[in-house]
């Protein structure tokens, strides 16, 4: 199973941070964010053109971070932060746990923002697999390779570990969930004849609806909770 970071109602993980500490920081990122997420929900650029961006987007923003981020503060943001995980989740992923099922959060944000939260909501089960990006410290200074940066432009199937895209070629069924058409790369596309897409609409309804849904086999609009998942899957 697949899934996005679709779990959580949250503007983005980049701006945990900054919206903890505020000041310089959260100006600087909101005029970065402010720059570039039109482009990210833009389906009319061309796909190079858009790649390009996302990856400048993600240098800037990990590049802006790293000269905040301590370990201390990943905890302390993540205990006031506005994330929280949308209604159904947590059943959703009891139920996941329980029958052993694989689950795999890809993200572009912060993987040491993701971990700390789900870990606060106690959801970070033994079978789920968080792929993304961490800040590694050394004598509390941060260190990330920012040429290895995990964007939404290539966050895609080759990312996931060997052995567990090896697992997932012998899954009889996969669900993947995102909330940008970029997503569906996460899974490749021999395997797409078992995968169910599910893509969250939230933002520029209207304008990108008719383009998710050629990508996706549903799409859920109006940041709706996850019980509608629930519901088509018919999952009790």
């Amino acid at each position: 199973m697949i899934e996005h970071l679709q779990l959580q109602r949250v503007n983005h993980h980049y701006g945990v941070i900054p919206n903890f500490l505020g000041g310089e920081l959260l100006e600087k990122r909101t005029k970065i964010f402010n720059y570039y997420r039109p482009i990210e929900l833009d389906y009319t650029l061309k796909a190079e053109e858009k790649q390009k961006m996302m990856k400048e987007w993600a240098n800037k923003s990990f590049s802006l971070i790293s000269e905040y981020i301590t370990e201390d503060i990943i905890d302390k943001s993540t205990d006031d932060c506005n994330m929280h995980l949308r209604d159904g989740v947590k059943e959703f992923l009891a139920k996941m746990s329980e029958q052993n099922i694989t689950v795999i959060i890809m993200s572009a944000g912060i993987g040491n923002i993701i971990k700390s939260f789900l870990k606060k909501e106690n959801v970070l089960y033994d079978n789920i697999v968080l792929i993304s990006n961490f800040f590694e410290f050394v004598n509390n200074k941060p260190h990330i390779d920012l040429e290895s940066i995990m964007a939404t432009s290539n966050k895609n199937y080759l990312k996931i570990p060997d052995q567990l895209r090896q697992k997932l070629q012998k899954m009889d069924k996969i669900i993947l969930i995102g909330d940008i058409i970029e997503d569906t790369k996460m899974i490749e596309k021999e395997q797409l004849y078992k995968t169910i897409t599910i893509g969250f609409l939230n933002a520029n309804i209207e304008e990108n609806f008719e383009e998710y849904n050629k990508n996706f086999d549903i799409v859920i609009t109006d940041n709706d909770d996850f019980n509608s998942i629930k519901e088509v899957l018919n999952f009790n």
